[in-house]
């Protein structure tokens, strides 16, 4: 079986919430029937995005980031549990 991402709600520096999957940090852009996320690094020209459920447990599509947006070392450490986060 594969390994399945987890997603993470984490609170940023401005005390809103960001969702991290796979090392990225997303901004909640819309919430209706579901969950949309744009990636933090948006006015850099990247257009990476999510979906998710409004549980935010379930990817239900995604657009991969550019090559260029790296991952963020300090977000992968807090999601991996080491500091401040908080799991949904």
């Amino acid at each position: 079986m594969a390994d399945v991402p987890e997603l993470h709600l984490v609170q940023n520096r401005c005390g809103d919430t960001s969702l991290v999957y796979e090392g990225k940090a997303y901004k909640l852009k819309r919430a209706g029937r579901q969950k949309y996320w744009r990636c933090s690094k948006d006015k850099e020209g990247c257009g990476g995005a999510i979906w998710t459920n409004l549980d935010v447990t379930t990817v239900i599509k995604q657009y991969d980031c550019i090559k260029s947006c790296q991952v963020d070392e300090h977000l992968t450490y807090i999601q991996n549990g080491n500091e401040g986060g908080f799991d949904k």
